[in-house]
Formats: structure tokens, C-alpha cells, sequence
């Protein structure tokens, strides 16, 4: 049985692993509810990204080929990044200037 909590929790964990990878702490929500799923710290330099995980299970493109708005990923007003996970792309997407926010070098061609 697949359900939406299921998907979530998958997209949350993927999300996660992929900060892990990247070199960052990654500290979870553990309630099941609240305004953010994860935080990312950069432990060289203390800076630190808030995270809400949205995951979809597939894509919607439009008709000239671009993916549907719903799957951008983009800054809250809070300054919470909302970070997308694909699960049939396998893909974890990024807000612009994320890895300038946590203070490291590049851009966001890693994700």
C-alpha cells in the first residue's frame, strides 16, 4: 500500500541522503506536522537552510516541452526553501542560489 504519507516520507529520505552526500548535516522534523521537514547545516562555516520536501511521483509538462510551475522549486516569504523530489526522475531539485545560502562554493548545477 502506497499512500501520499508513504511518498512523502520516501521523498524526505531521499532529500536527506542527498544533503548527506553533499557533506552537510541534515537534522529531521519528528513531529508529523510543522512548517519544515529538515534542516541542512553547514558545519564548516554554521550556516544553515530550513527545508520543506515536496514530493510528486511524476511530472507534468506542458505543451512546449517545460515541466509544469507546481514542480519549480522556490524560496517561502519565511525564507523556508521548498525542495521538489521526482520519484520517477530519481531527481532532487533545488531552489536558485541554494548552495549560497549554506555558503558553498558553486552552483546549483549539483543538483
Amino acid at each position: 500500500m502506497n499512500t501520499t504519507c508513504h511518498t512523502g516520507a520516501v521523498g524526505e529520505m531521499t532529500v536527506s541522503v542527498f544533503f548527506l552526500q553533499h557533506g552537510l548535516e541534515v537534522f529531521n522534523n519528528v513531529a508529523t506536522r510543522g512548517p519544515v521537514d529538515l534542516i541542512v547545516y553547514n558545519k564548516d562555516n554554521g550556516k544553515m537552510v530550513a527545508i520543506d520536501v515536496k514530493s510528486h511521483t511524476s511530472v507534468t509538462y506542458r505543451k512546449d516541452g517545460g515541466i509544469s510551475p507546481t514542480y519549480t522549486p522556490f524560496w517561502r516569504e519565511d525564507g523556508v526553501a521548498i525542495v521538489k523530489y521526482i520519484h520517477g526522475e530519481g531527481a532532487v531539485r533545488l531552489p536558485e542560489g541554494f548552495w549560497e545560502a549554506l555558503g558553498m562554493e558553486g552552483s546549483d548545477e549539483h543538483s
